[in-house]
């Protein structure tokens, strides 16, 4: 008995048969030839494939995950990756205080309580900061005077976000996130953040137009002097627009 070559789909064998194949045979050596080519170029693409796939992990991890927070929107936008933590209430100090911070957060519809032994109200005697929800103070598209404005963080898979205010477009190399205007306090308050206001903001149904103040919000205006005009233009409002890279 002698061994033989036997050829299955995907597969080279040896097998054990009663019939003798002989090198010579061209019948055998033209189906050898034709499996091994089979073979080669089945390697071949499963090495372009794992090249393809190591190079997409490379270019993952050289880009990391970043986040920014939208201002004026209950949800992120569907570009570049982009996805929602958690979406939330635009907050910061009221208008009229002078402490507390200035800082301007998106804080969640679901918070969490402090540690039940914490300090009360009555325990600090009212020596404490407040935070205040807030509100439009200008009539724009599907937003009234009083609104109540939300927000919601973003997760980008990117290494850096930035904002750049008096730009309607990014850097080249930056991918838009999203457009606005660039939002602070009016002049005659205590100074809040200046954040960046989707072009397209929302406000929460249930509580339009209820004018109960807090931290207000108010478009931002050039003036000229130390600002010089031009390029910039005298009383005109300052867009704005978050970049990724």
């Amino acid at each position: 008995m002698f061994r033989s070559v036997c050829l299955l789909p995907g597969f080279l064998l040896l097998c054990f048969c009663e019939k003798r194949l002989l090198l010579t045979d061209q019948n055998v050596v033209q189906a050898l030839q034709t499996e091994l080519q089979a073979i080669r170029t089945k390697l071949q693409s499963l090495e372009s494939d794992n090249k393809a796939l190591r190079s997409e992990i490379a270019q993952i991890k050289r880009q990391g995950l970043s986040t920014y927070i939208i201002w004026g929107r209950k949800d992120c936008p569907h570009i570049n990756g982009t996805s929602l933590i958690y979406t939330g209430i635009t907050a910061s100090k009221h208008f009229n205080e002078v402490g507390s911070g200035v800082t301007m957060l998106c804080l969640p519809h679901d918070p969490d309580s402090v540690p039940s032994d914490f300090l009360s109200v009555h325990t600090t005697g009212g020596y404490s900061g407040r935070i205040w929800g807030s509100e439009y103070e200008f009539t724009y598209r599907s937003v009234a005077i009083d609104d109540d404005a939300p927000c919601a963080v973003c997760q980008v898979q990117a290494e850096s976000v930035i904002m750049v205010p008096g730009k309607r477009h990014c850097p080249s190399g930056w991918k838009n996130e999203y457009v606005g205007m660039l939002i602070g306090s009016w002049t005659g308050e205590h100074p809040s953040d200046y954040i960046c206001l989707d072009e397209n903001p929302e406000f929460f149904e249930g509580t339009r137009s209820h004018n109960d103040n807090g931290r207000t919000l108010y478009p931002i205006r050039a003036t000229c002097g130390s600002l010089p005009c031009p390029p910039y233009v005298n009383d005109q409002f300052i867009s704005c627009i978050v970049c990724s890279q």
